[in-house]
């Protein structure tokens, strides 16, 4: 599937630029599935409250 191939790229990318890859997560739920989506958001944003602030910053 196209869609795996380009997170897969990205992951790589994010590992290159030191960037925990974690921070990127793919999940295939139904649009039928608003519980599954709802509880798959709140676990994804707890994941990201345990893993921190990221030591990267964007500057312009």
């Amino acid at each position: 599937m196209r869609c795996q191939a380009v997170i897969e790229e990205t992951r790589e990318i994010l590992r290159l630029l030191g960037i925990d890859e974690r921070r990127l997560r793919l999940k295939w739920i139904s649009a039928s599935e608003g519980a599954a989506f709802a509880e798959e958001i709140h676990d994804f944003v707890e994941q990201l409250k345990t893993l921190g602030k990221p030591e990267y910053s964007i500057e312009n």
